[in-house]
């Protein structure tokens, strides 16, 4: 008789860094001969890939962990495994927070799920659709005073450009024609972003369907070289997430985000003169620590001012370990969300002046 084959669930929480985190832990069970189950109550395995970046999405991944226990109980054998940010995230116990859970495997680390595994005939794992994602850069050495990143995933680091290539070059044999290039800083790609997509240009000269993407982008390393790159070649969609994440220069600088205003809006009218049509998007966070009515309405000034086709906003949330969590003038959860939805009002003023201009929200 044919041996039941294992299925796997995977609930993926937070960024894309974490979408192609999932995705490479996919590839790992399916060639350790697991196939995908539409559910959990299907499944011999479940991996819950986690973001801490926001204390929502904390919230969301630590509760939906927790109600796997009632899972475990029913079915013993059953394995829930935590990934991701949650595992590194200082100053939390997981193994005590989550008594219930098998596997913990930090971020960036699947072959720490294939060293776990019972070994089985290879399964060649093939991408889903006509999209992939390519990882680039792990990591974040910028130290946002905001930011839990660098301590949940490490100090930043480059892949080869060799190596990059031959992925994008073995996803292109697939048939993928939609790449989407990742980093927590894409800019800062040691070898050069720029460089990498001129590079690309050799891979896909005769492929007129292909799309090349990136992010997330940092405005402080948005070059004239990477702008004038994508302007200059076809297959590079016209778009960037540059986040702002507030519209004062006090904010901006205590926020240590290494850049001021002007700087972006001058980055910004450099995209705009050489790509009328570039889909520019942005992160704002407000009710950062000692933002005053003054400062947010800076930023209200600001949206208003540069008309972002998408805009991703969210209230301040302290982070442990950063250096804004440590800051005496925190402001009440009542101001962050007040001052919250005034943002959104303003962001949905726009897209009704503006039919053709898509605003999204993610709180």
């Amino acid at each position: 008789m044919k041996e039941k084959s294992r299925r796997y669930f995977i609930k993926t929480y937070g960024c894309a860094m974490n979408v192609s985190d999932a995705a490479k832990l996919a590839a790992v069970l399916r060639s350790a001969g697991y196939s995908e189950a539409d559910s959990e109550q299907q499944a011999d395995m479940i991996l819950v890939v986690t973001c801490v970046v926001r204390q929502h999405a904390e919230d969301r991944a630590a509760g939906y962990i927790t109600s796997l226990k009632g899972l475990k109980e029913k079915n013993p054998n059953i394995i829930i495994g935590v990934c991701g940010c949650i595992v590194t995230e200082p100053g939390r116990d997981v193994k005590k927070q989550f008594p219930h859970v098998d596997l913990f495997i930090p971020p960036n680390s699947p072959e720490k799920l294939k060293d776990l595994l019972q070994p089985s005939p290879p399964i060649s794992p093939s991408p889903r659709g006509r999209g992939g994602l390519v990882t680039i850069a792990h990591g974040c050495d910028n130290y946002c005073s905001y930011c839990v990143v660098p301590y949940v995933r490490g100090r930043e680091f480059s892949r080869p450009l060799d190596e990059v290539l031959a992925e994008i070059k073995g996803l292109i044999e697939q048939g993928v024609t939609d790449i989407t290039l990742l980093g927590q800083n894409v800019n800062s790609y040691k070898p050069g972003l720029a460089n990498l997509l001129m590079k690309i240009k050799q891979l896909v000269i005769r492929n007129s369907s292909f799309v090349i993407r990136f992010l997330t982008s940092h405005p402080r390393d948005m070059s004239d070289e990477i702008i004038e790159a994508v302007a200059e070649l076809p297959f590079v969609a016209k778009e960037f997430l540059l986040p702002l994440q507030s519209g004062d220069n006090e904010i901006l600088k205590r926020m240590n985000r290494g850049y001021t205003l002007e700087h972006f809006l001058g980055r910004v009218e450099k995209i705009r003169a050489l790509m009328p049509q570039a889909r520019i998007t942005s992160d704002i966070l407000v009710g950062f620590p000692g933002e005053t009515e003054q400062q947010f309405q800076n930023t209200l000034k600001a949206v208003k001012q540069i008309k972002f086709d998408e805009v991703h906003m969210f209230a301040y949330s302290s982070r442990p370990m950063t250096a804004a969590a440590k800051l005496s003038d925190q402001l009440p959860d009542e101001v962050k969300q007040e001052r919250l939805q005034r943002l959104i009002s303003v962001v949905r003023g726009i897209v009704k002046d503006n039919p053709l201009t898509k605003n999204i929200t993610s709180l």
